[in-house]
């Protein structure tokens, strides 16, 4: 792996007391002990708005934006070479702030367009990670609902070209335990080096 290669981490949580934001503060600490440049995208911090109005559509069928905030993620984007996103599952689904952003910042002619139905990516990326928590097991996550979440994510990410997608999520998080809870986070190191140094983990 490059020294120079950029991490970008996209954080959907609007909660700093959430386990999500621990398993953030981890990440962020381990990247910053490795000495490798990341960037953070806070889309609640930003304030970013996920629905797609009227102004919006106006100008995507052309791969156009009106939302500045856009135009800075995409520039993002453009640069990252591994993706990281951390969020939490609801109602089998991501939250809709992230699915906005899949939507609004995903632009043709930006990030990614489609060549007879085949995906041609407009950035670096060449991996991608996803730390997520759910209230269902991770059996039930995964194994019980024939993969629904696993595609409403991996589909966008594998498109603009993460050729593996490594996904590590914490189950039944409301009625996990403290000891459990601080056992997953002591992981999260050994995830993002193996991630960022391009070691495969088996999937939680």
């Amino acid at each position: 792996m490059s020294d120079q290669e950029q991490v970008t981490i996209v954080y959907v949580h609007p909660w700093t007391g959430s386990f999500t934001h621990a398993e953030l503060e981890s990440v962020k600490q381990t990247l910053d002990a490795k000495n490798q440049p990341y960037s953070v995208i806070d889309l609640y911090a930003d304030d970013f708005d996920p629905i797609m109005r009227a102004n919006d559509l106006s100008v995507y069928g052309n791969g156009d934006f009106k939302d500045p905030m856009v135009g800075r993620y995409i520039e993002t984007i453009q640069k990252t070479n591994k993706l990281i996103l951390m969020f939490p599952i609801w109602w089998l689904s991501a939250p809709a702030m992230l699915k906005g952003f899949f939507d609004k910042v995903f632009l043709a002619n930006h990030i990614i367009n489609f060549v007879d139905k085949e995906p041609v990516s407009h950035t670096a990326v060449n991996s991608a990670m996803v730390l997520s928590t759910s209230e269902l097991t991770n059996d039930e996550m995964f194994k019980g609902y024939d993969g629904s979440v696993e595609r409403i994510i991996n589909f966008p990410l594998e498109s603009i070209g993460a050729k593996q997608v490594t996904w590590h999520n914490m189950g039944d998080i409301i009625v996990a335990k403290r000891p459990a809870l601080e056992a997953y986070l002591k992981q999260i190191p050994e995830f993002v080096n193996a991630f960022v140094d391009d070691g495969v983990m088996e999937e939680a």
